[in-house]
């Protein structure tokens, strides 16, 4: 099995985003929608809802930030860097200066890539190239230089399904934790009721 060190320039096309000149809001008549960091969230997959609608009237020149499903969205931005999947997004659809465009190359399965991303090996070599001057940001050069190993398609596809496994279970032990706190405050908000009932149907032995 052939497993090489490749720079992310090698494996993927990486664009920066679209640099708005002022605060994007929604025009009832723009056609071009915008995915934006409140749209997107850490660890999941994204997938477009109508919730998310945010319309521009398309600029000029906007085909390089144009993102489609199977790229990745990468927040340079900030000290929280983090890759995720675009699963679905209308068409068309652009990014914000707050993340980089990534479209894999062909021998590279854009599952495993944000697997890669999101590694901590990876994150570590994001920590020494990161530009703390003002914002913290990711330069889009830098970015292109950092290596990552790079296995045979079919290895890729089971790390790959490893991760969203990983995912999934992040996701659901998320579930039974958040349930487990709405049962403990509804057992809680009974046991207090019960005590003011048996209270309240008691003599009063001051008098």
């Amino acid at each position: 099995m052939t497993i090489m060190n490749v720079r992310i320039q090698d494996c993927a096309d990486v664009r920066p985003g679209f640099s708005a000149k002022s605060a994007i809001v929604n025009d009832p008549e723009g056609s071009l929608q915008v995915i934006t960091a409140q749209h997107v969230t850490k660890g999941e997959a994204y997938r477009y809802n109508a919730e998310h609608s945010l319309l521009i009237i398309p600029p000029k020149f906007y085909d390089k930030y144009l993102v489609t499903s199977g790229d990745i969205l990468f927040m340079s931005r900030g000290v929280n860097n983090y890759a995720v999947l675009v699963e679905s997004v209308p068409n068309p659809a652009i990014a914000p200066l707050t993340f980089f465009i990534i479209r894999p190359k062909q021998n590279v399965m854009s599952e495993y890539l944000v697997w890669c991303l999101n590694q901590e090996m990876v994150k570590a070599q994001l920590n020494e190239i990161r530009n703390s001057a003002g914002t913290p940001m990711i330069p889009s050069n830098a970015f292109r230089g950092i290596t990552i190993p790079l296995p045979p398609l079919a290895i890729q596809k089971m790390i790959a399904e490893y991760g969203n496994l990983q995912m999934r279970e992040k996701k659901l032990l998320q579930e039974l934790v958040d349930e487990t706190e709405r049962m403990q405050q509804a057992i809680g908000k009974s046991i207090l009721l019960n005590l003011i009932i048996n209270h309240k149907g008691q003599p009063n032995n001051d008098k």
